[in-house]
Formats: C-alpha cells, sequence, structure tokens
C-alpha cells in the first residue's frame, strides 16, 4: 500500500487534471448563454485550485471538497447540454447556482486558512473553524441534492479523463452551434448586447480552442 502522502499527492493531481478542462468548458458555456453566477463559480474554483496546492493542515478534506466540487461542475454543465429552453436553467435551478456560489466562497475561506501561516486563521478560534467547514459540507450536501450528484468516482486514468472532458467539451461546442442558428439564440444575444459578428468570431475561436493544448497537456 502506497503512503498516505502519495495516494493524497495522487489525488490532488487527478482533481487538476479533471477541473482544469471542466473550467475551460464552463468557462464557454459562461461567455456564451451569460447564465448569471457562472463566472464567478468558474473563478473562484480557479482560486481553490491554486489555494488547495500549498494546503499544509486537513489536506485530505480540502481535497474531498475539490472532488465535490467538480462533480457538481460537471453536472452544471450537463443541465446547460439537456436544457430543453436553448441552455438556460430554470429559476430554481439559478437559485441553487447562487448558494454554491455562497458555500465555494465559504470553502475558500477554509481552504486558505489550512496554508502555513494563513492570516486568516489568526481570525478564527478552533470552534469557529469547525463551524465553517461543518457549513461547508452543509453547503456541499445540499448542492449535491439540489443538482441530483450520485456518487461517481474521479478518473483515475490520464488518458480518458482528456478523452471525458473532450467529449463533454464537444457537445457544448455542439450546443452552442445549435444555438447560434435559433431566433431565440438571437434575441438572447441582443438582450445580453453580444452582436452577432462577435459570437460568430468567438464561435470559430472556441471550436479552434478544442483542440488545444488544454487538453493534451494532462
Amino acid at each position: 500500500m502506497p503512503p498516505r502522502n502519495d495516494v493524497t499527492q495522487l489525488r490532488l493531481k487527478n482533481i487538476a487534471a479533471c477541473l482544469d478542462p471542466t473550467l475551460t468548458t464552463l468557462g464557454l458555456i459562461s461567455d456564451t448563454l451569460d447564465t448569471p453566477f457562472l463566472r464567478p463559480i468558474s473563478n473562484t474554483v480557479s482560486s481553490l485550485l491554486t489555494a488547495v496546492q500549498n494546503v499544509r493542515q486537513n489536506k485530505a478534506e480540502c481535497i474531498g471538497m475539490m472532488e465535490h466540487i467538480h462533480k457538481l461542475l460537471y453536472s452544471i454543465i450537463c443541465l446547460h447540454i439537456s436544457s430543453d429552453t436553448g441552455g438556460e436553467l430554470s429559476p430554481s435551478n439559478l437559485q441553487h447556482l447562487g448558494k454554491f456560489t455562497d458555500t465555494l466562497h465559504k470553502i475558500y475561506t477554509f481552504v486558505e486558512a489550512q496554508q502555513e501561516k494563513s492570516r486568516i486563521k489568526q481570525f478564527f478560534r478552533q470552534s469557529e473553524m469547525a463551524a465553517l467547514l461543518k457549513g461547508c459540507h452543509a453547503g456541499l450536501a445540499q448542492a449535491l441534492e439540489a443538482f441530483k450528484i450520485r456518487d461517481v468516482g474521479i478518473l483515475s486514468d490520464a488518458a480518458s479523463m482528456k478523452d471525458h472532458a473532450q467529449r463533454t467539451h464537444q457537445e457544448v461546442l455542439e450546443l452552442i452551434s445549435t444555438l447560434s442558428d435559433t431566433e431565440s439564440f438571437d434575441k438572447r444575444s441582443s438582450i445580453s448586447g453580444v452582436c452577432s459578428n462577435s459570437f460568430n468570431r468567438w464561435l470559430f475561436i472556441a471550436r479552434s480552442r478544442l483542440h488545444s493544448d488544454v487538453f493534451l497537456e494532462h
């Protein structure tokens, strides 16, 4: 059996490999559909991915929360792909996204406090830190239930992770391509101030990124 530290590092490497392309795909959805909360969610998770690398205490705990976050991001992407309203989410799902955003901010505060010589930790007593962690777990549990997440393991094979991410990314590009040909998308674009020419240029760039090093580096 490999040492616990080696297992923890492998989990960290795997979740980073999963989250990087997932965040890229989430960014495409955010830039195109302008779904509320997606950009703050993407930015916070990106910061979390950097912060968790420097965690010195409760590292396995932090990585476990990152694994749940990855499942939730994938579910949010799938909600857009399977939507019957042109990629738009229902008001209830938007409410869940808002709550998930708040939970991510709590998780970021906790993760930051686990870094060596963390200034944040100086402001928390042990009981307050325990309460913060409890709130993080409660928020994740609520989101996992709201987005109907089942227990799906993180892919451990690098080739499988790249293939999985690329297929999901392609589905999103197909959704975007379909929306670009509908009146509903043109209406949403005009409301959000995105002109047709700008979208066509972005779509060309997005398709090019599908074959970029984003997926080849992992």
